[in-house]
């Protein structure tokens, strides 16, 4: 996948933060696992065209024009820089068919090479899911589910217009992931926290993982609460793990400076070891380049033990998904 120029000129300023960076540091190696990546074959998602309601993602064209983004083309993103992809996780994205895109998935990562780990998708309130949850489970590298709950009042940040979390029907089907030993990717907004804690109460031998760090949209004084002590809240539980992805959507114009709060919440809330970075490509790809993204993490984190980075960028990723 290809964007246009203007996509990838890097953006004046982004990467500058006051304190100069250690030149050794700058250029040691630094292996990845993007844990929440969108491998697409386009073909396998109606909803990828142009009529495609606009978001707090912003314009999708350049994602429309471009089609098909793949294993090579996550890889290729950090050619030339000192970051390298060892492994992806691929979050399912309203597939037509959600056992069809595991089963590309699972092929695109024998074909590659590159080992990318599936977390599948459907309705968990469907009379049919536990058959669903069946064929996704057959498939090698499934290794969670996610649906998503967003629920706003401003239409940009609208996803679902269902309280799934509040039906007995949905709620079922969730308790059927463990039998899968699935887990559950979970993206939902601050002002669902408090019923996504007795949700996750209420099902302590599922691991729920927590989707773009808890997606700040709010940017309010009350907003930025909500979420700040909401993560904290989530963050006591021994189930719960969370993402840090999503930031450059919800952030057009970021910096280092401006997603370091985001990065230190998350990790004070959570702990280190059960906090995971990762890009959101290709949507995050329309407003920045991922050798920038992972080079920003680093900086933010510059300042921890060599094994305290490692565990954010992969191992942590290589528990909770199981590589």
């Amino acid at each position: 996948m290809t964007l246009g120029e203007d996509y990838q000129e890097p953006v004046k300023g982004r990467l500058y933060t006051i304190i100069p960076e250690d030149g050794d540091r700058a250029k040691a190696p630094r292996p990845f696992i993007d844990t929440h990546v969108h491998l697409m074959k386009t073909s396998l998602y109606s909803w990828f065209n142009p009529s495609k309601a606009a978001t707090f993602e912003g314009p999708w064209d350049p994602l429309f024009q471009a089609g098909d983004y793949l294993a090579d083309d996550l890889v290729d993103e950090l050619k030339g820089s000192n970051a390298s992809i060892v492994g992806a996780v691929h979050v399912q994205a309203n597939a037509d068919d959600p056992v069809a895109e595991v089963a590309f998935e699972q092929q695109l990562s024998e074909d590659s090479g590159l080992p990318i780990m599936i977390v599948a998708g459907g309705d968990l309130s469907s009379p049919d899911i536990e058959s669903t949850l069946e064929r996704e489970a057959d498939y090698a590298n499934t290794r969670g589910f996610r649906q998503n709950l967003n629920m706003h009042p401003h239409p940009l940040y609208h996803y679902v217009d269902k309280s799934y979390m509040d039906d007995p029907n949905w709620l079922a089907g969730l308790a059927l992931l463990p039998k899968y030993r699935m887990s559950f990717d979970m993206q939902l907004y601050p002002t669902q926290f408090a019923r996504a804690a007795e949700v996750i109460d209420a099902h302590p031998d599922t691991l729920f993982i927590i989707n773009h760090a808890g997606m700040l949209a709010d940017r309010n004084l009350a907003g930025w609460r909500l979420w700040k002590n909401g993560l904290y809240e989530l963050g006591k539980r021994d189930n719960v793990a969370i993402k840090i992805s999503g930031l450059p959507s919800m952030d057009h114009y970021w910096t280092i400076e401006s997603i370091k709060p985001a990065v230190y919440t998350v990790l004070d809330a959570f702990g280190i070891d059960k906090v995971m970075f990762a890009s959101n490509f290709p949507v995050d790809k329309l407003h920045c380049s991922l050798a920038d993204l992972v080079h920003a993490y680093e900086r933010c984190v510059e300042d921890l033990s060599q094994a305290e980075r490692d565990a954010l960028f992969v191992d942590n990723a290589r528990r909770f998904y199981r590589f």
